[in-house]
């Protein structure tokens, strides 16, 4: 198409991602945007354009990342010895970031260090064990994108995407089979080594940033399974609370009665992380059958503290809730981790 026909059709049928590239957004109806129209193939991506409006979307963090990675994928002017870094990876990587500028993107040179309102370009070498190609692309490796975020976006946002990236290669050293939580030793036990193989070695060869990031490499975990369950755990972790298990499976009557996202077994103190989401896209059953789980919970002598996904990005209000409602694990607080 001309460029003259591509700019016409922006902001109307078209919305640009990046110099150059353009989504087709909608089946605007124009004549003259009638040959725009005749490529569409993926009509869920159009509906959703016809079905909200532009501050919904604009107040839609999956919609905006996504956009920031399809910008990331198909940027067409990088350099032969970029590698894309930071939370462009992350995104290319699809790891949990949160509350991270996406714009400009992010990429690492070993020569060159620039800056525009496409690209942030960094002077630094990046070794060829932490970098690995994707498409067309060149990208810092999973481990090493969540070791860079400790600096870039802070040592929580490196900690839930390190986990997240622990947690995929667990399932790839179990022949790509996502391992049950009821065999939880075995998945710790992968995780273990996957850390000690592949984690460890990228901290070695960081030129910067390498005391800290092991301090927090030593606290990951392939157990959770979500950002909120990361955050919550890590929060856990500054407040000197480094005994809690996750994912630990609780019978009555013989019977599997829930699986906890966080206990302390020796206060048995079980940490539940909330979304309404979950309950929106179930229905009231889920509820009542959840509600039916913390009673049983508390007659069998559990404290049961319940976390939304706002109470864990609070740090400071996770930890009053924590200990106002869970007073003995004041006795079992250690070292916090230093960030």
């Amino acid at each position: 198409m001309s460029g003259t026909e591509i700019s016409r059709a922006v902001n109307c049928c078209l919305i640009r991602l990046c110099a150059g590239v353009y989504s087709i957004a909608a089946a605007c109806g124009k004549p003259q945007h009638k040959r725009i129209g005749s490529l569409i193939t993926d009509t869920e991506w159009t509906d959703y354009f016809r079905t909200t409006t532009g501050d919904e979307r604009a107040r839609d963090p999956k919609f905006t990342s996504l956009l920031a990675r399809l910008a990331a994928i198909h940027y067409r002017s990088y350099r032969s010895a970029d590698v894309v870094a930071g939370a462009s990876a992350a995104l290319v990587h699809d790891l949990p970031i949160f509350d991270l500028a996406l714009r400009p993107l992010t990429v690492m040179h070993p020569t060159a260090s620039t800056r525009s309102t496409a690209v942030r370009r960094l002077r630094r070498a990046v070794p060829d064990e932490d970098r690995e190609a994707i498409g067309r692309l060149m990208v810092t490796s999973a481990v090493r994108t969540g070791l860079d975020l400790i600096e870039f976006g802070g040592p929580v946002s490196g900690f839930a995407a390190l986990e997240t990236a622990l947690r995929r290669s667990v399932t790839a050293a179990n022949g790509g089979r996502a391992l049950a939580f009821s065999d939880s030793r075995k998945v710790r036990e992968l995780g273990s080594t996957a850390v000690e193989a592949e984690v460890m070695p990228a901290v070695r060869r960081m030129s910067r940033g390498s005391t800290r990031a092991q301090r927090i490499v030593e606290r990951i975990s392939p157990m959770s399974e979500s950002y909120a369950e990361s955050r919550c755990s890590f929060n856990l972790h500054t407040l000197g609370l480094h005994d809690f298990v996750q994912q630990w499976n609780v019978a009555a009557d013989g019977e599997l009665l829930t699986r906890l996202d966080f206990l302390h077994r020796a206060t048995m103190t079980a940490l539940a992380v909330d979304g309404s989401g979950k309950y929106e896209d179930a229905g009231r059953g889920r509820l009542r059958h959840e509600s039916y789980q913390h009673n049983m919970l508390l007659k069998m002598g559990y404290t049961v503290v319940h976390f939304t996904f706002r109470d864990v990005l609070n740090p400071q209000a996770f930890g009053l809730k924590l200990f106002e409602q869970a007073p003995r694990l004041l006795e079992f607080r250690a070292d916090p981790l230093v960030l």
